[in-house]
């Protein structure tokens, strides 16, 4: 069991995700925003975390960025999500482990979720 921390300004998203995730067996909490995701990778130590690129207060990768540089999280993978396709492209540049476009399949989530547990980033 993995303890993931998912991070996205839309509240559908974070209910499915997490509640897939949580089926899968991992505890999972969650951030409805940037300034949130921060203030929460500050006080824990995750396995995991899922970012939303583009979401209030700071962006997925401003949040990776910090976690990376943290004592918490900075060896903790990272996996970005975004609806935007340009960012397929982008998110190469970040720190980040993993990216998926939305709208994707939940076996690809916990594919890469697997995958990224397993340490193979």
């Amino acid at each position: 069991m993995a303890k993931i921390l998912i991070a996205d300004d839309e509240p559908d998203v974070l209910l499915i995700l997490s509640e897939r995730l949580r089926r899968s067996g991992h505890e999972v909490e969650y951030a409805p925003d940037g300034n949130q995701a921060i203030q929460k990778s500050e006080q824990t130590a995750y396995n995991l975390l899922i970012l939303d690129i583009r979401m209030p207060g700071h962006t997925g990768y401003e949040v990776c960025e910090f976690a990376k540089s943290s004592g918490k999280n900075g060896k903790t993978p990272v996996l970005l999500i975004s609806a935007f396709p340009v960012e397929s492209v982008v998110w190469r540049q970040s720190k980040a482990d993993a990216f998926l476009a939305k709208p994707f399949e939940i076996g690809q989530l916990i594919t890469t979720v697997d995958w990224l547990l397993q340490g193979n980033t």
